[in-house]
C-alpha cells in the first residue's frame, strides 16, 4: 500500500510504473514521482510556476551583457577631463 507524501491518502497506483513515471493523488491532485520502485518512492513534484532559478539566472546574464556593452563604449579622454576641470572651478567659487 503506498501513500501520498502530500496528504497521505492511499494512492491507487497505475497497473504499469516504472522509476521516473509520474501520476496524481486522486485526493489532493499533487504530482507524483517515481524514484524507487523496491521499495517504493514517491516524490512530490513542485512546478516553479516558470519563477524558478533559470529565469533569475537569465536575468543576470542578461545584465552581464549590458555591462560588456558599456564596457565596450570609448570613452573620450578630453571630455573627462573638461568635466574634472568644471567640477573643480565649481568648488573654488563655493569656498570663496
Amino acid at each position: 500500500m503506498a501513500r501520498c507524501p502530500e496528504c497521505g491518502e492511499k494512492l491507487t497506483l497505475p497497473a504499469r510504473l516504472d522509476r521516473w513515471d509520474r501520476f496524481y493523488c486522486g485526493s489532493c491532485k499533487a504530482e507524483l514521482e517515481v524514484l524507487n520502485l523496491k521499495p517504493l518512492e514517491l516524490e512530490a513534484v513542485i512546478d516553479s510556476g516558470g519563477d524558478g532559478l533559470l529565469d533569475e539566472l537569465d536575468e543576470d546574464l542578461e545584465d552581464a551583457e549590458d555591462l560588456e556593452e558599456l564596457d565596450d563604449l570609448e570613452w573620450d579622454e578630453d571630455d573627462a577631463d573638461e568635466a574634472d576641470e568644471d567640477e573643480d572651478e565649481e568648488e573654488a567659487e563655493r569656498d570663496w
